[in-house]
């Protein structure tokens, strides 16, 4: 039902302070969630998914599901395309969706007897085959049952230990995945957000509502350059990089909501090189308000985030692929993802494509005037024909690095806190932190 896909079970952010042994790990999907109570799919805000007959073949009619639709690693934007598309004629577009169960939130059991129940009803993603029929005499034999097409179980297993952890997280972002769900062993389905379900990432995703759109300059002169958006409680930035071209021509608008990542905050919280990732259709902003928790300076710079890319051999070093007992175990992708480079990202424009309009936020009591200021937390990047030519390349690495050259920057930044094996290439960030041991390109 509508209102039971209202209420689905919600993750808390995994604290290096919760010892992960004994929990169950899943990889953490980048699709849309998806609540089937037995005939329709419906979206966290209760909307219908209008599905074709066909997708929903095979799967139980007294037992309720909930998992994602999933189009694979880096294709959300696509998969959002078709969710939101009701026409019959376009049917055919849902037969590269899979529905990835995660649990049978109605089933009133612990954690591994719901997963032995849904082992019974359709294949492990990856594994076709169905496992042998459960022990248990409440479960049907799976010879009897019929496989559903378009739905697979997601593959879940127990973590052995925090190494073990970081291990399975580094291969599922090596390739392009988000990161990883644990589970508590033999918790209950809860029909809110529950510290037995937690998520673990090395960044940070957030929804905000649009505020304004704003048009760029240089290449983007004619179309968006970055979006000014709004947090539930109050924060304005602007979000400027990981548009593709065609999304920038046909921008998000006013009032829509947006998921975006960041690693770290500003001083004043505001986040520090935010990346697009999407705009979400699958959840209304009062609801979302309504479970809301504001970050903070402290946990956005905290050793869940930190020590994990500080891990050698783990998150960005280069190392061998092996496992806690020193096996190899050199994962394969399958799906590489498409998200933009991170330093695509574009200068700030002048004017607006739109006005912004007034959005209330129902759990802060600061209101948005018409024309969002955002100069303190908006990221002004030069242009990359500027960047590739001309002094403002070169960054001076540290005290010992060579600054005889009269265009190098004079004055001595602040260390990067992730070093040489800092991600980021955009220019800003390059001026104003230094990277030891990293030279920048001639």
């Amino acid at each position: 039902m509508a209102q039971d896909a209202q209420q689905v079970m919600l993750a808390h952010s995994w604290g290096e302070d919760t010892d992960p042994s004994g929990y169950w790990m899943s990889e953490k999907l980048d699709g849309v969630r998806a609540y089937f109570d037995g005939q329709n799919f419906y979206s966290r805000a209760g909307n219908r998914f209008h599905a074709p007959p066909f997708f929903s073949k095979h799967l139980p009619k007294d037992q309720p599901l909930d998992g994602e639709l999933w189009l694979g690693r880096g294709r959300f934007q696509q998969c959002i395309s078709v969710v939101k598309n009701q026409k019959v004629d376009r049917a055919d577009e849902w037969t590269g969706m899979t529905y990835l169960v995660f649990d049978a939130p109605k089933l009133n059991m612990v954690y591994e007897k719901r997963l032995e129940y849904l082992k019974s009803i359709m294949p492990i993603y990856g594994n076709d085959k169905m496992p042998a029929s459960p022990s248990s005499p409440s479960f049907s034999p799976t010879s009897t049952v019929k496989i559903p097409p378009y739905a697979r179980l997601v593959p879940a297993q127990k973590c052995k230990s925090k190494a073990h952890l970081l291990q399975e997280l580094k291969h599922v972002q090596d390739h392009g995945g988000e990161g990883i769900m644990l589970r508590a062993p033999r918790s209950r389905y809860e029909f809110r957000r529950s510290k037995t379900l937690l998520k673990v990432k090395t960044f940070f995703d957030e929804e905000a509502i649009v505020l304004a759109r704003v048009k760029g300059s240089g290449k983007n002169s004619h179309r968006m350059g970055h979006l000014e958006v709004k947090t539930p409680d109050g924060r304005t930035f602007s979000v400027g990089s990981g548009f593709t071209d065609a999304q920038r021509d046909k921008p998000p608008k006013v009032g829509a909501i947006i998921t975006y990542k960041f690693q770290e905050l500003s001083n004043k919280l505001t986040p520090r090189f935010p990346i697009f990732l999407g705009e979400r259709i699958d959840i209304k902003w009062e609801d979302y308000c309504k479970t809301y928790t504001a970050p903070t300076l402290k946990a956005a710079t905290s050793a869940n985030v930190v020590s994990l890319l500080k891990q050698k051999s783990l998150i960005f070093q280069d190392g061998d692929d092996k496992d806690v007992n020193g096996k190899d175990t050199k994962a394969k992708g399958f799906l590489d993802g498409d998200d933009e480079d991170p330093s695509d990202e574009d200068s700030t424009g002048d004017s607006d494509l739109d006005t912004p309009k007034s959005v209330s936020s129902p759990s802060t009591s600061t209101s948005s005037s018409s024309k969002t200021d955002t100069t303190s937390s908006a990221v002004s990047t030069p242009s990359r024909k500027r960047a590739a030519t001309g002094a403002s390349s070169r960054v001076v690495m540290s005290d010992s690095d060579d600054d005889d050259d009269s265009s190098a920057t004079k004055s001595r930044q602040p260390a990067c806190k992730y070093g040489a094996s800092c991600y980021r290439r955009n220019p800003d960030h390059l001026k104003q932190f230094s990277h030891p041991n990293k030279r920048a390109k001639s």
